[in-house]
């Protein structure tokens, strides 16, 4: 904490006071691991001593607060969702009326463990069976562009634009077909195929397995029905880490060093959004029936940073993860596929990305994107 404390007069200007205290020297300690300035404190002893603090914020609280802005680090804002926006009066029967089109993976017994399947069924079949006695269930959607349609205006307005720059504000731009008009089937595909929106309906005592995201964009999910607990871990605690461990009872027999890494945990209740950065581990629990949140993904919003894998802006890194999924599919001029779409023999599965959006839209959004980055935390040289 002395170490994090020397570094305060070295972090970015804030609008307003910020007192260097154990809680607040925590958060400057994440933001400087993330920012490759300076080696993660890790916890001494044997088991887990959750050093990492995640803040609870006003939109206010926010807006003044450039560590926070950066993107660099895991905050709760807590006064938005319940009293802004009209998915805080959410109820199961709103949302099966709503989207019942939507495909919905059910699982049954839980999604604790890595290796639990899912069924495929579309929301209006899966909700009459999470309703049912037995469990616990857990319900995960990925929302395509039909269903974004008629839940959007029930997550609006955003509460700082700027930082929570979505898809509204880009997609439409560089995803355009020849004569101007939006590609609606390639953001359809670029929605489920990436799994950039979720609805995420829960049972008490159910859990989504510890794990990171497999592309380089940030999240947000405001938290409508129901209280969660998170348990957050920079990207930085990697090698400290495993999608096996069970962070709500950790074997630290089997997981030794987890009581070294830097983490944290927070309760989420109605009405609170999290964010957390890119590629960071994340873990839930749902503490009451039912749980009820809805995620988003961002992208050119955060600062660049030294843990990307040799590329310091995240969304280029995000760009090159998507080449990647890109590349085992498609190549270059050549219009055969070379993937399986699963979707085919299981419907409601997600499909391979469209070849449109491999060989042209993608680099025209990394544009929107590199200058939305600039426009927040400056021009920083990208390596693509």
């Amino acid at each position: 904490l002395a170490r994090a404390g020397a570094l305060a007069s070295r972090a970015p200007a804030m609008a307003a006071p910020l007192e260097v205290s154990s809680r607040w020297c925590h958060i400057l300690v994440a933001a400087f691991v993330a920012s490759g300035q300076l080696w993660p404190i890790t916890a001494a002893g044997a088991t887990q001593r959750w050093e990492l603090d995640i803040p609870r914020v006003t939109r206010k609280e926010l807006e003044s607060n450039s560590t926070l802005r950066s993107g660099l680090h895991a905050y709760v804002l807590t006064d938005w969702v319940g009293s802004r926006w009209k998915a805080s009066n959410w109820t199961l029967d709103y949302l099966k009326k709503k989207i019942p089109f939507e495909w919905v993976d059910y699982y049954p017994n839980n999604m604790e463990d890595v290796g639990n399947k899912p069924y495929l069924f579309k929301l209006e079949e899966a909700m009459p069976k999470f309703q049912q006695a037995g469990g616990p269930k857990y319900m995960q959607m990925r929302i395509g562009y039909r269903g974004w349609t008629r839940l959007k205006k029930d997550l609006d307005p955003k509460p700082l634009p700027d930082i929570f720059w979505d898809d509204d504000e880009w997609i439409g731009k560089c995803m355009k077909k020849q004569d101007g008009k939006v590609d609606k089937p390639a953001i359809d595909n670029f929605f489920v195929t990436n799994q950039w929106k979720f609805l995420l309906i829960g049972e008490k005592g159910t859990s989504m397995f510890f794990h990171k995201d497999g592309t380089a964009a940030s999240s947000w999910q405001a938290q409508v029905l129901g209280r969660k607990s998170w348990t957050l871990c920079p990207n930085t605690e990697s090698h400290l880490l495993d999608v096996h461990l069970n962070t709500y009872k950790p074997d630290y027999n089997r997981f030794p060093k987890f009581a070294k890494a830097l983490c944290g945990q927070v309760t989420v209740s109605p009405g609170e959004l999290l964010y957390y950065p890119a590629y960071w581990w994340h873990h839930t629990l749902q503490l009451e029936t039912p749980s009820v949140a809805y995620t988003g993904a961002l992208v050119g919003v955060e600062a660049e940073r030294r843990d990307l894998g040799g590329e310091r802006k995240p969304h280029a890194r995000f760009f090159r993860d998507l080449m990647d999924k890109c590349d085992k599919c498609w190549e270059r001029g050549n219009p055969t596929r070379k993937c399986d779409d699963i979707s085919e023999k299981w419907p409601g599965a997600a499909p391979p990305p469209l070849r449109v959006i491999c060989e042209t839209y993608l680099m025209d959004c990394y544009k929107e994107w590199d200058a939305h980055a600039k426009s927040l935390h400056g021009a920083a040289k990208s390596e693509l």
